[in-house]
């Protein structure tokens, strides 16, 4: 596993100050994208986020 430096990376690093969404190297707008190879495309790490993120959402709605 590797890692990368990013400026526009928070301190908690899980948000993208640039995109304003969270961090997903590689992502359309990264200034990674093109870069480097990913082993899963940025594409379906963005679409496996946002899946967790509406599972959260909907928990915290149950609540």
């Amino acid at each position: 596993m590797s890692s990368f430096s990013c400026q526009y990376l928070d301190k908690n690093e899980t948000y993208c100050i640039r995109l304003k969404t969270d961090c997903v190297p590689g992502r359309n707008g990264c200034v990674l994208k093109g870069r480097f190879a990913f082993a899963v495309p940025a594409d379906k790490r963005v679409e496996e986020k946002a899946k967790a993120k509406n599972l959260i959402a909907k928990e915290r709605k149950k609540s």
